[in-house]
């Protein structure tokens, strides 16, 4: 059972709410019989409506009710609107539906220097300090966060061996095909989620998404020779909406997508095992880790720096694409060699 101080794991529990080891929230129900007064039932009822509420509210929705409040210096809030932009993977996702580790890897993502980090931990921190009182979360989030040396530190891609074994159950296993797609395109789970056929440019075969961020908007992925059947077929007859979606053809949450990823790892026997980390068990290998994937693919693959940052969508890269061109082709010989 995942451990919190005395007075929190109280609070949670008379909340209606259990934490469970991955950070997600477990709905707790009492039957009739386990009130022992009259009162002591009527004082419950208002807990069961709490859950729209947690889930009513995203990354971003928060942080906008959370700045006007917050009382600081310009330097120290100018510190809070250039780190709050790192968290953009997870602005629009729903605060219920964040966990430890999509709040983690964007922390591990962020080019930037030790201090916008910090600045990411305490932000944190201090909006799921903001929220905990009004029911828009129960656990701070940023508590178990920890700021790293190096951007990829403590992070680890799938193994080549493990990209062989979901390769070779595409067809068999459910959602291999997508898995496999996100470790040759490099997008985070959430671009990839948000990636639409009317951004698939067939004649160039190349994707143009990515996070609206300086270095990651619109760039340009080309899709590597080893998934091409694969987006052939999910573009086929498709002008617009998500390529990879339910079987309904609706938009896939990154909850469902987690959950899926992890159940093609198990399906496709690569081993997954979960680790204590800060104090947080986390699996070793999540969604993100694809992203790695990709990067690692990349270093056996001669060609500019430029133009593999470029596939990657890197803040880094910022001047160089202001004064070099990208084409296709540079892209292209990179994606092709995978």
């Amino acid at each position: 059972m995942y451990q919190l101080p005395n007075k929190r794991w109280i609070a949670i529990k008379t909340m209606g709410y259990e934490p469970r080891p991955d950070g997600s929230l477990k709905r707790v129900t009492r039957s009739k019989s386990g009130f022992k007064t009259k009162k002591e039932a009527l004082d419950y009822l208002p807990q069961i409506s709490m859950e729209p509420k947690l889930r009513a509210v995203s990354f971003y929705q928060l942080y906008e009710a959370w700045e006007p409040t917050h009382r600081a210096g310009k330097s120290t809030m100018d510190g809070y609107r250039a780190a709050v932009k790192y968290f953009r993977p997870v602005w629009h996702m729903k605060i219920a539906d964040i966990t430890v580790d999509d709040l983690q890897e964007c922390l591990d993502d962020c080019p930037k220097g030790r201090r916008t980090k910090e600045n990411m931990h305490t932000l944190c921190g201090l909006l799921y300090k903001y929220a905990i009182p009004r029911h828009l979360a129960t656990l701070n989030m940023g508590t178990y966060l920890t700021v790293r040396g190096g951007r990829t530190e403590g992070k680890e891609g799938l193994s080549l061996e493990a990209v062989e074994a979901i390769s070779r159950n595409v067809g068999k296993v459910q959602g291999a095909d997508y898995v496999l797609c996100q470790c040759y395109l490099g997008f985070r789970p959430s671009e990839l989620l948000a990636l639409d056929a009317a951004q698939y440019n067939r004649e160039e075969r190349a994707f143009v998404g990515g996070s609206k961020t300086d270095a990651g908007q619109d760039r340009i992925v080309t899709v590597s020779p080893k998934i091409q059947p694969i987006v052939d077929r999910l573009t086929a007859r498709k002008l617009s909406g998500p390529v990879f979606c339910r079987e309904d053809g609706a938009a896939m949450g990154i909850k469902k997508y987690r959950a899926l990823f992890y159940q093609v790892l198990d399906d496709c026997g690569v081993e997954n095992p979960t680790e204590l980390v800060d104090g947080v068990n986390r699996k070793k290998y999540t969604p993100h880790s694809c992203r790695h994937t990709f990067a690692t693919l990349m270093k056996r693959v001669e060609a500019p720096d430029k133009d593999k940052l470029e596939l990657m969508g890197h803040t880094s890269t910022e001047m160089l694409r202001h004064y070099q061109d990208v084409n296709y082709e540079d892209l292209r010989r990179i994606t092709d060699a995978l």
